[in-house]
This record gives C-alpha cells, sequence and structure tokens, in this order.
C-alpha cells in the first residue's frame, strides 16, 4: 500500500521526525497541530478561538494536499490546557463540522510544548467518503440545437431527467443550474455560479447532455478523484468534458479565467493543471454528448438499439 507524506514545512518536523499528515490507502491521519505559523510564532495568543480557528485552517489544508476535505473527516481529537475552554472550542468545532459530525474527543491536559498555546489538534479522514455536492449545468440555449437541451426528450425521459436519475444513482442529490449569475458564459457561467454558492468543498460538474451517463460511471469517476490530488476532468475523444471535479477553493482561478475572457473548459482544466480520468473502455459509450440534431438522432438510435429508457 502506498504512503504518502504530507509537510507543513515547519522546522519540528524534520527536527523530531514526523509529517503534518500521512495518508496510506484512503486514510489520512493528520498530527496533532497548534496554532503556529510558517515562522514558528504562536498564533492567536491567549483566544482559543483564534488559535482553533488556525488549527483547522491548517487542517484543511493538509488534507487538500492529501486529496481530502472537511467533509472527509470521521474523527478529531482536541487537547486543551483548561477545561473551562471547552464551550469556546466546542462552538468553533461545531462551526467546522456541524454538517459533518465526526467522532470527536476532548481532553484536558497538563500543559501543551509552549505555555502560550490552549489547544491542540488531531483529525482523522478517509479521502472520499465525505462525499461531494452534486451539481447539473443546465443553462442557457444551445446554438447548434436551436434550443433548450435539457428540455429535449428521449424516451421517458428529458436530458434533464436522464442526468438526474444518474446523479440520484449515485447515492448523491443533484443541484440543477438552470440560470447562470452572469448569462452568456458558456459552460463557465454554470461553474461560476455553482462554486459561489456550494457548501461542500468538493463540487461534481455533470453536463444535462449525456443520457447514457450511469449512476456507476459516476461513482466510478468519484472514486477516481479522490485518488490524487486537484481536480479532475474526464478524458473525451475530442477533449476534456463531464463529469469532472473542482474544489471551492478553485473559483479564485474560474473567475480569473472569466475576467480574461477564456471561457473553455480545456483551456480551465490546464489552468488549473486538472488531472485527466479515462472510463473503462466497455464503458466509453456512457459518455456520448448531444450537441447538435444529428446527435440526437444518433443519441435515439442507440437507445433503441441497447434498449435504455
Amino acid at each position: 500500500m502506498s504512503r504518502q507524506l504530507i509537510s507543513s514545512g515547519a522546522k519540528w518536523e524534520t527536527e523530531v521526525g514526523y509529517s503534518r499528515a500521512v495518508r496510506t490507502g484512503s486514510q489520512i491521519f493528520v498530527s496533532g497541530t497548534t496554532a503556529v505559523d510558517g515562522r514558528s510564532r504562536v498564533v492567536g495568543e491567549g483566544d482559543i478561538r483564534a488559535q482553533a480557528k488556525h488549527i483547522f485552517g491548517i487542517i484543511e489544508e493538509s488534507l487538500q494536499k492529501a486529496g481530502a476535505c472537511l467533509e472527509d473527516v470521521v474523527r478529531t481529537r482536541m487537547f486543551v490546557t483548561d477545561i473551562a475552554d471547552a464551550e469556546a472550542i466546542g462552538q468553533v468545532h461545531g462551526e467546522v463540522f456541524g454538517r459533518i459530525r465526526p467522532a470527536t474527543t476532548l481532553v484536558e491536559v497538563r500543559s501543551l510544548i509552549d505555555p502560550r498555546l490552549r489547544v491542540e489538534i488531531e483529525a482523522e479522514a478517509v479521502a472520499g467518503s465525505g462525499g461531494a455536492d452534486a451539481v447539473i449545468l443546465a443553462g442557457g440555449n444551445s446554438k447548434r440545437m436551436g434550443r433548450k437541451k435539457s428540455q429535449i426528450r428521449m424516451g421517458c425521459h428529458t436530458l434533464l431527467g436522464h442526468a438526474r436519475a444518474a446523479v440520484v444513482d449515485a447515492g448523491l442529490n443533484p443541484r440543477v443550474i438552470a440560470v447562470d449569475l452572469q448569462p452568456g458564459l458558456g459552460p463557465l457561467g454554470g461553474i461560476l455560479t455553482a462554486l459561489q454558492s456550494v457548501k461542500h468543498s468538493r463540487v461534481l460538474f455533470v453536463g444535462c447532455d449525456m443520457p447514457f451517463l450511469s449512476g456507476e460511471l459516476i461513482k466510478a469517476f468519484l472514486a477516481g478523484s479522490t485518488g490524487g490530488v486537484g481536480p479532475m476532468f474526464t478524458q473525451h475523444e475530442r477533449g476534456v468534458g463531464f463529469p469532472f471535479v473542482l474544489s471551492c477553493a478553485d473559483l479564485a482561478l474560474v473567475e480569473k479565467q472569466i475576467d480574461r475572457g477564456v471561457l473553455s473548459l480545456q483551456r480551465l482544466s490546464k489552468r488549473l493543471k486538472a488531472r485527466m480520468w479515462q472510463p473503462p473502455e466497455e464503458r466509453e459509450w456512457e459518455l456520448f454528448n448531444i450537441n447538435t440534431p444529428a446527435d440526437l438522432v444518433e443519441a435515439r438510435r442507440l437507445q433503441k438499439g441497447r434498449r435504455i429508457d
């Protein structure tokens, strides 16, 4: 089993011989973390809440380097030098993990390595266990189709209905972006709208024009996305496309691309230095997407041939 070591650059890591976090398989273990900055200075002296917030920021960054996020945390342990701080530290923990609700422990200890430090926190996570927010991009009219693709019917469902069913089958609750906050930006408009309002750190994006996409393929994609670090796009015959997964932290770069008028998914994936995912060869047909009337004719032919509702 592979072993990934994560460093925060603290001098103690090399002197003492430990890592800020260690990933083995899908499990990530974050060392006991205190409120110390990159120059080994204590942050928030005398303020338990400030120290706890700084620590959770370090833990989140360490998880991101390990290919995980806060939602993947399954256990935390908190060590305070004064149990009277229990309520304050509990409030900060609740602000971070109120929806996630990992197992946790809070104990009082005699002292920490520096008397100015009031709390030390460690965490354990399982990459991918926290799921993702699932977004279906369905905004705008298609120039090549001459109408909204989401409303086109194939069999018993619209194209949007097929996308919804696939996301639900993957065990996720789909959110449809039908109106972009800034219209005329193509898919980046939907991405911008989603990243500005999602609650999860990890966001799965699905298009509304892929009638053969299945929940099984989505689950396989998500499993692959948590096996490494950073955004991941699906490799298609003509480039990259749906499904893809981004982090809320990618919002700033998406905004920069829009400001520069660079609205291509291909360019976005390159700018993000995204990983590429290739589906199993026997399931590549599920990536068929509809952009033109001719594509729709071909999709209906495939649907009939494969007896798909």
